[in-house]
C-alpha cells in the first residue's frame, strides 16, 4: 500500500466528521470506543486522531467494503448510529 496521505491531499471529499471506532485490542473492561476524525473519498477511508492531525492513524480502500446497520454493538442510546465496515477476508471496522 501506499504512505497514508495528510487529509488535505485525499482529493473528492464525499464526507468528513468524527465517529467513534471500536479498538482491536481488548482491556480488561473490553473494547474501547475512540473518537476519531475520519475522511471518505470515492476510493479510501482514512481515520486520525482529531481534525487537526497531519497524517492519518489508519486507512483503507473502500473497494469491496460493505456498510451495515450494527445495533448490538452497543448498549447505550448511541447503539442506533452504530455500522459496521466489513469485506470478506479483511478487518470489519466498527
Amino acid at each position: 500500500e501506499s504512505a497514508p496521505k495528510p487529509v488535505k491531499d485525499t482529493g473528492n471529499i464525499l464526507k468528513q466528521g468524527y465517529l467513534e471506532k471500536r479498538s482491536r485490542e481488548h482491556s480488561f473492561f473490553g473494547s474501547e470506543w475512540q473518537k476519531r476524525w475520519c475522511v471518505l473519498n470515492r476510493k479510501t477511508f482514512y481515520y486520525y486522531a482529531n481534525e487537526k492531525s497531519k497524517q492519518p492513524k489508519g486507512t483503507f480502500s473502500i473497494e469491496h467494503y460493505s456498510a451495515r446497520l450494527a445495533f448490538h454493538l452497543r448498549k447505550d442510546s448511541r447503539k442506533r448510529c452504530c455500522f459496521e465496515l466489513t469485506c470478506p477476508g479483511k478487518r470489519t471496522y466498527e
